[in-house]
């Protein structure tokens, strides 16, 4: 299998609005044999929105979530990283798409936001700037799946 980092916004974010899209990217990659990895699965929201981490010392803490974060762009192929206009301006997702372009790592930005389409830095950063993410998994498919098993 290979896998594709989903980097995006969590910090203030609900479940759903952190996970529906992840869920929704990785469904639609596994039948061409790429996994999506979400920097979330060893967070559980605590309240109504996700947070600045916690006091758990395994996951919580922000030394173990960049660790893990990192690790993760390190390891995967490539890196999406998702910031709609409407969501909160993630920090962390901009520092992970600098991160996968220092790895030279391929990435896709989507975003319908000026401000990231318009910087020369982030356009520098991004292999791929596209508006949705049926644009991004077309990109990732075309590109990841010679790469991938046979899928039966």
């Amino acid at each position: 299998m290979t896998h594709v980092y989903l980097a995006g916004p969590i910090l203030g974010c609900t479940q759903s609005e952190a996970n529906d899209w992840r869920h929704y990217v990785s469904a639609t990659l596994a039948p061409h044999g790429v996994t999506g990895v979400s920097p979330l699965r060893c967070e559980p929201i605590i309240g109504e929105r996700y947070g600045n981490g916690g006091t758990d010392p395994c996951f919580g803490t922000a030394r173990a979530i960049a660790s893990k974060n990192y690790l993760d762009v390190q390891s995967c192929a490539l890196t999406l990283a998702y910031m709609p206009k409407t969501a909160r301006l993630s920090l962390g997702t901009l520092i992970e798409l600098a991160w996968a372009h220092s790895l030279r790592k391929p990435t896709i930005l989507v975003t319908d936001d000026p401000l990231l389409t318009d910087h020369p830095v982030v356009q520098a950063c991004a292999g791929w700037v596209l508006r949705d993410l049926d644009s991004a998994i077309e990109v990732i498919v075309g590109v990841l799946s010679v790469y991938s098993k046979e899928v039966k």
